[in-house]
Order: structure tokens, then sequence, then C-alpha cells
């Protein structure tokens, strides 16, 4: 059964004005920032992890490297598990900047200490806080925070920093930072992991003292 789509109506062509409106709530706007910086890390992280795992510095047999990585996305589902606990104990923005700081401790640990090779499988254990204790959390925010009919709109701006520009963020950067911390033949993993590791623990640092999200529920308007 193939039924037409009904025509788009007014309010539906006017969707992208009204994630545009959104933007005018400071909380929104602090977190659909933090999104796309939050978003390019965790690409980098996905951009260099095989590499280094299987660089001189750590020496992963190849044939072990999508095995280690894939550590993370277990932790994923063990992680989403437990995070409707955690969002009411600990909260929305504190939830939340955990997840990023996931990220600070995965790339220092990455940067510091490459020849603890135990220490370095175990650290793919947080991608599933970083995963789930940002990414999965905002989206749960989004359907918690905002009325239906602005719910959608909500969604895709979210969608444009995560999905889109952290992505092409990413892509554009992360050739660029490796071309520029090669020494050599070789990379320097030090110098490169602390890039993304600062920029991690400034978003958690912006997301703590300025994401402040008014007490509401979804079905009432939210104020500016």
């Amino acid at each position: 059964h193939t039924p037409p789509k009904k025509a788009a109506t007014a309010k539906d062509k006017f969707a992208w004005i009204e994630a545009l409106r959104l933007l005018g709530r400071p909380f929104v706007l602090v977190l659909w920032l933090v999104a796309f910086v939050d978003s390019f890390v965790i690409n980098a992280y996905f951009y260099w992890a095989a590499t280094f795992l299987g660089s001189p510095q750590v020496g992963i047999g190849g044939n072990w490297i999508m095995p280690i990585m894939s550590i993370g996305q277990v932790a994923e589902i063990l992680t989403m598990a437990m995070l409707a606990l955690t969002l009411k104990k600990l909260g929305w923005r504190t939830t939340m900047v955990i997840g990023i700081l996931g990220h600070v401790v995965r790339f220092a640990v990455f940067a510091f200490f490459p020849q603890y090779t135990t220490l370095i499988i175990l650290v793919f254990v947080l991608h599933g806080i970083c995963y789930a204790f940002f990414f999965a959390t905002v989206y749960i925010f989004v359907d918690e925070y905002f009325p239906k009919d602005a719910r959608s709109s909500a969604q895709g701006l979210f969608n444009v920093m995560i999905l889109g520009l952290g992505v092409v963020a990413s892509n554009t950067l992360c050739p660029f930072l490796t071309q520029k911390f090669m020494v050599g033949n070789s990379i320097d993993f030090q110098g490169l992991f602390l890039v993304p590791c600062g920029v991690a623990l400034a978003a958690a640092i912006t997301l703590a003292l300025f994401f402040h999200p008014p007490k509401t529920s979804a079905t009432a308007p939210v104020q500016s």
C-alpha cells in the first residue's frame, strides 16, 4: 500500500526557519556548537585509530586492529543500557560533560602511553561513554525538551552538526594535521593527539560553564 505523500504544508516548507530560530535560545546554541566540536573529535578518532594501533609505537598486528576497535562498539551497547540510570542520577549537563571528557582521557592515553599496549586496548572501552553519554544524550534531550512542533527542526539542527559539518571538518583537517605532525616517515602521535585532546577539553569546559537548559517539560513551550 503506497498512498501518495501529503503535500508539504506551509509550516513544513519553513521548518528550516524554525530551526534557525531555536538558536536564539542560549542553551541550544551552546549545545549546538559543542556538538560540532565533539563530532569533529570523534571522527578524528575514527580517522587515526587504526593507523595508530599499527604504528611502530604500539605495534598491534594488522589482523588484531579491527577486533580491538570493535571493543568500542560493544561498549556502546553496554553504555546505552545504563544511560537512563546515569541521566537520572547525574542530569543532562554532567552526563554530556563526562561523555566529552572520555575523548580527553582516550587521546591523552594515546599521546602519553603508547608503549603500554594493554592500557591502549582497555581505553577503547571509553568509546561507549564518548558516544552514548554525549551523542545519544543530545537526541534524548531534544525529545525531552522540545514540543512536537519544534522537535523535528531541533533534531535536524543537530544532525547538521553531528552527521554533517563535524564530519566534513574532520575529513578536511585530519589529513592536514597528519602532514603537519609528520617527522620523517613517521607521525608524531603525541603532538597529533594533543590537538583533539585539547579541543575536547575546551568543549567540556564550555558545556559545563554555559549550558543551562530551562526546567521545562517537552509539552510546555521552551522559553528563550
